[in-house]
């Protein structure tokens, strides 16, 4: 239940007007943050909510534009390992809350000690249980100094993987002032997270960030204010606004009168792209999109079959997607692992498409299969393909691409009927498996896990595997992908395997990678610098001319 989002609050003062001592930033249509405390459960982790976290609350690791570890802007200053199994975390001293005490050891110690209390019978209270091997990998967990963690594992695992997977999603928490039940983390955790939709209570709390929370207004933004202690790159400016839009014509509209700096081009107005006094820049995300399949709803248990599943791929024409909704800025992707930059992509998948766009193809394996149409729609067993496609509200590419889904699927004779939906309503709805069949509500980027295993989403016991998918192949596959290899070429041979599995297996309907069309103010410099395709921003580093 998120009270404290029906009013609107102001933490630090009246709701600032827009000067160049602020910054404003669109969030995409229909979305918000919905969630402020770095722990966050399975449906409310959200890139965009890890945006307006991370601008508080320094993760131990920074993941840079390159997809790897920048110890310059981490907090711990090296990991080290001889064997796969024991680590070695050493943090830089520099970093201190804004109450002025240092961020040490046992403040690391501190957030392992909250994600280590929640167990496999409550995994959605994390949602990247699992992810990196957290917390069940991991034997023990100790500061052996003010400033030095180490870490013991079960066994030897890729070591490359349990740091990007694993360690990175560690972020030191305030131990003076978030130990509300010393000694009982569970409980602990469970009064933070009643608090995890409260802006006041982390406008009052320490962090140690260029920024903290000034104030907050329901439908309309959330504002922070430059943090005066912070030990890293400080903002030239004050505020910093996270601005809400119903609908990506209303964010437009805000770019052409000049009131936001960073913004985002929607793709249906890629034509009107050259807007006086911005600059439009494409970038790509590390991502995956997909619509998520339900296989615990009991209506709909032909979801379980392959064919049913192939046939929704084969009515996807991602090519022409990207062609014509996309404009060609984005790729079609057919697997688990993002095709751009395609550091790890499989070799197969880099030549192969396993279920090319081709719906009479999909329509005869459903014949062969069993099913026959009855009044246009196939059916089998007293069961109809027939489902309800909630896709996110305002979003008026994943409308299209949703349209275009829909048409070609009842070529096939699969009846789908569209229903737009608020993002945060699509995400709450994941945890209620009789309400959904299929969901469209974007994808996956992985911020949390650089190295592209996703365990959390597609392995049985996966924190943000909300879809009741559950497959003793995949299993397998992520298991072998995350041991230790003599070699490298071993390892990735492991994750290629995993991967090319996914990609036939379909767990998930693949969809095409939209880069985010982005449009910076021409006075505001840095921003297309400090913009990750793992969805890291960094405002602080960007300024007016």
């Amino acid at each position: 239940m998120k009270a404290s989002w029906l009013i609107a609050v102001a933490l630090g003062g009246a709701v600032v007007a827009q000067t160049h001592d602020t910054m404003v930033y669109a969030l995409p249509a229909a979305v918000q943050i919905t969630y402020v405390v770095p722990v966050l459960p399975a449906v409310d982790e959200t890139l965009y909510n890890f945006e307006a976290i991370r601008l508080m609350y320094k993760p131990l690791l920074w993941i840079d534009r390159n997809i790897r570890i920048d110890y310059a802007r981490s907090i711990a200053e090296s990991i080290t390992t001889k064997d796969g199994q024991h680590y070695t975390i050493r943090l830089n001293p520099k970093w201190h809350w804004s109450d002025g005490l240092p961020v040490t050891a046992a403040d690391l110690v501190f957030d392992y000690s909250l994600i280590h209390s929640v167990t496999k019978k409550n995994i959605s209270d994390y949602g990247s249980w699992g992810i990196g091997g957290f917390p069940d990998l991991v034997r023990s967990f100790k500061a052996v100094g003010p400033y030095e963690v180490k870490v013991t594992l079960t066994h030897p695992v890729n070591a490359l993987w349990f740091e990007s997977n694993g360690l990175s999603q560690l972020t030191p928490l305030p131990k003076q002032a978030w130990d509300r039940y010393p000694g009982d983390p569970a409980k602990t955790l469970a009064w933070l997270q009643s608090h995890g939709d409260d802006p006041q209570f982390i406008a009052k709390s320490p962090v140690d960030g260029p920024f903290k929370i000034y104030s907050f207004v329901n439908n309309d933004h959330y504002t922070f204010v430059a943090n005066p202690r912070y030990d890293g790159h400080k903002p030239s400016y004050t505020y910093f606004e996270m601005r809400y839009f119903t609908t990506t014509d209303a964010e437009y509209n805000a770019l052409r009168v000049g009131e936001v700096q960073v913004g985002y081009l929607p793709t249906h107005l890629f034509n009107q792209r050259s807007i006086p006094g911005y600059t439009y820049v494409p970038a790509s995300q590390y991502d995956i999109a997909y619509i998520y399949v339900n296989f615990k709803n009991p209506k709909y248990p032909f979801l379980k079959d392959h064919v049913v599943r192939e046939a929704l791929q084969l009515a996807v024409d991602q090519p022409g997607y990207v062609k014509v909704l996309l404009h060609g800025e984005g790729v079609a992707q057919y697997g688990p692992v993002p095709y751009v930059p395609p550091t790890y992509l499989s070799p197969y998948l880099k030549t192969h498409v396993p279920y090319p766009y081709n719906p009479t193809l999909g329509r005869k394996l459903l014949e062969q299969d069993g099913w026959h149409l009855v009044h246009g729609v196939m059916t089998k067993g007293g069961y109809r393909l027939e489902f309800l496609l909630p896709y996110s509200s305002g979003n008026l590419l994943q409308q299209q691409e949703a349209e275009l889904f829909a048409e070609a699927a009842a070529q096939e004779g699969i009846r789908i009927t569209l229903k737009p939906v608020p993002f945060d309503t699509l995400i709450g709805d994941l945890s209620n498996p009789s309400s959904w069949s299929l969901m469209y509500y974007g994808g996956w980027i992985y911020g949390l896990q650089p190295y592209p295993t996703n365990f959390g989403l597609f392995a049985s016991q996966g924190g943000s595997n909300q879809s009741g998918l559950a497959d003793p192949g995949i299993d397998r596959a992520l298991e072998r992908a995350h041991q230790a290899y003599p070699s490298t070429a071993q390892a990735l041979d492991a994750l290629y395997a995993y991967e090319d599995y996914l990609a036939t297996y379909l767990p998930v309907i693949w969809m095409p990678s939209a880069d985010i069309l982005y449009e910076i103010a021409q006075n505001v410099q840095g921003a297309r610098q400090h913009i990750s395709p793992i969805g890291n921003i960094s405002p602080q580093y960007w300024s007016y001319r």
